[in-house]
């Protein structure tokens, strides 16, 4: 099968890393799997991560279309259109809500089928996507994604994200005590995700206002992309708060640290979760329904609510686990085996068929 997948950007975030795993999955099976990125590349990240998709068989094409330019828009969707009518797949997967809309001008009036996944839940979709896009198939990341859908559809299927541990995880350790200058005593708390409002990092403040813990350091892997996002400047004054932005090096960092945060108030399937329970790391999760459907696991915590005294208690219960992250491991290989991008592929490949053969 000749799958195209098309994302809007590799900035790095959960379809990133998702289609990090699930591409090179679908590669292994025989299929000729391409990326089309619709973004300009604009942080080494982006690099980072064709790189590691290229090492894996896939060929990564980009549009390079620029922020707010009316032209580079029109130009990159007949690029894309022209692209992917030389390719002809038999799929064109689409992620990201401006993907969506590539995707279906990409194909239309071609007998080429495309598939929308929903990562997000809610995924809240413009006019455009919501009038090009009405009547394609869906592929939602988890139960709660479906169930808190916007999307009016005839044909979906729930498949659950998964990762591929081979990928994510490394043997390498980078210890934030020595790049912070902090004491080696010192707990390093871990939130990874970009600076969107809806993973409530502003929480983390009265988090520390009620904690009183200068030993304890919650450190923010992800990066602030400009409006709509969380400005960094509102930490400045918490000095156990820490903005790191966009790092590739974040599963050597779990490696090293105590424990595992989000305080996220949505989700889809969370990319970041998967990836640390795949580390080894202690977990303490908002109590949200995507989050409770995914905490049957062990050393994961769900605060009772939104206050922070009620994250603070799984914090401490948390920290308190002496186990290694390789034994806390071993004890969650059972529960998360469900999660592992073997299983995603499978299904993504069935759903494909019964769409081409439907």
């Amino acid at each position: 099968m000749k799958i195209v997948h098309i994302t809007n950007c590799l900035r790095g975030g959960g379809i990133q890393n998702f289609l990090l795993s699930l591409l090179p999955e679908q590669a292994s099976k025989n299929n000729k799997v391409l990326l089309i990125v619709i973004e300009k590349y604009d942080y080494e990240y982006c690099n980072h991560l064709e790189q590691l998709l290229s090492q894996n068989s896939i060929t990564v094409i980009r549009l390079n279309k620029l922020k707010s330019n009316k032209f580079s828009l029109i130009k990159t969707i007949i690029k894309c259109r022209s692209i992917v009518g030389k390719i002809n797949p038999d799929i064109v997967n689409t992620h990201g809500e401006m993907s969506h809309v590539y995707g279906a001008l990409s194909v239309m009036g071609k007998n080429i089928k495309q598939i929308i996944t929903i990562h997000n839940a809610p995924e809240v979709w413009p006019f455009s996507a919501k009038f090009l896009c009405g009547k394609k198939p869906l592929i939602f990341c988890s139960n709660a994604a479906y169930n808190l859908k916007q999307q009016t559809c005839t044909e979906a299927t729930t498949i659950s994200n998964g990762i591929n541990d081979k990928i994510v995880r490394t043997n390498n350790l980078h210890d934030l005590r020595k790049e912070l200058n902090l004491n080696n005593s010192d707990k390093i708390v871990v939130l990874v995700g970009s600076m969107r409002p809806q993973k409530n990092y502003s929480f983390l403040k009265e988090i520390a206002d009620e904690i009183k813990d200068q030993s304890i350091h919650f450190c923010i892997c992800g990066g602030s992309y400009g409006a709509g996002y969380i400005n960094t400047d509102e930490f400045e004054s918490y000095k156990n708060i820490h903005c790191l932005g966009l790092r590739s090096d974040v599963s050597a960092i779990e490696n090293s640290a105590d424990l595992f945060l989000s305080c996220s108030k949505f989700e889809g399937l969370p990319i970041a979760v998967l990836e640390a329970y795949f580390n080894g790391i202690p977990c303490v999760l908002s109590p949200i329904v995507q989050h409770i459907n995914i905490s049957n696991v062990y050393n994961v915590y769900i605060p009772k609510d939104f206050h922070a005294k009620s994250f603070i208690d799984c914090i401490y219960k948390a920290l308190s686990n002496t186990e290694s992250h390789d034994e806390i491991l071993s004890k969650r290989k059972l529960q998360i085996e469900q999660y592992s991008i073997k299983n995603t592929a499978i299904k993504y490949i069935e759903f494909y068929n019964k769409i081409l053969n439907g």
